[in-house]
């Protein structure tokens, strides 16, 4: 091999330092990019920025989702209840709760009060159930008793359930809570018959 094409061969080798420069000035970007993207998406989600959310109950569904909105928060109404004296459209209570520290845009769970109060059915205690059986019943199902209503008849005997002085029709819907009285028998009575003569029940000997 002639002198010339050796010379040529030495000055195509890359120096080392070179190598170790331009691999330094690799992981330099590659650092600068991680750190650059890391900041971006810090700052797109805001990593770090909470929100103070505001107490909304006791506003109207419609300004609460307002008030919501101006603090950058959702309001979605995901439940409806019944609460006695309270306005229909009102909001009951919020998840989460007043003062909690969100991230811009959570959505804000609302219960608001629907101001119609369930109807449900009035168990069937009518003319099959002793007076025990029948308060146990009905104060299961929610209602509250009034003084009971007595009438001729079996002793504790329930034969029907008044609401308001009305007497209910078998499984007859009624408000929730409502204050039912029960028409129980007060026991074997002497009756007059028709001469004038007092008589006693058949089962009285």
């Amino acid at each position: 091999m002639s002198q010339k094409k050796k010379n040529d061969k030495k000055g195509k080798k890359t120096p080392l330092r070179f190598v170790i420069i331009n691999l330094a000035a690799m992981i330099a970007v590659v650092i600068a990019a991680v750190f650059i993207t890391f900041r971006w998406i810090d700052s797109y989600t805001e990593h770090g920025v909470a929100i103070m959310v505001p107490d909304i109950t006791g506003m109207q569904e419609e300004e609460a989702v307002s008030v919501l909105s101006q603090h950058h928060l959702v309001g979605v109404a995901d439940e409806q209840t019944y609460v006695k004296g309270v306005p229909v459209g009102e909001i009951i209570s919020q998840r989460p709760a007043g003062n909690a520290k969100v991230k811009r845009g959570r959505k804000i769970y609302l219960t608001v009060s629907s101001g119609n109060q369930p109807m449900i059915v009035v168990p069937d205690i009518a003319d099959n159930s002793s007076l025990r059986q029948a308060e146990s019943r009905l104060r299961a199902a929610g209602f509250k008793l009034a003084p009971n209503d007595t009438i001729e008849g079996e002793l504790d005997w329930v034969y029907g359930v008044r609401y308001k002085g009305r007497e209910l029709q078998r499984e007859e819907l009624v408000p929730e809570g409502s204050e039912l009285t029960l028409i129980i028998g007060g026991g074997n009575q002497e009756t007059t018959d028709t001469l004038g003569t007092v008589s006693v029940e058949d089962g009285w000997f």
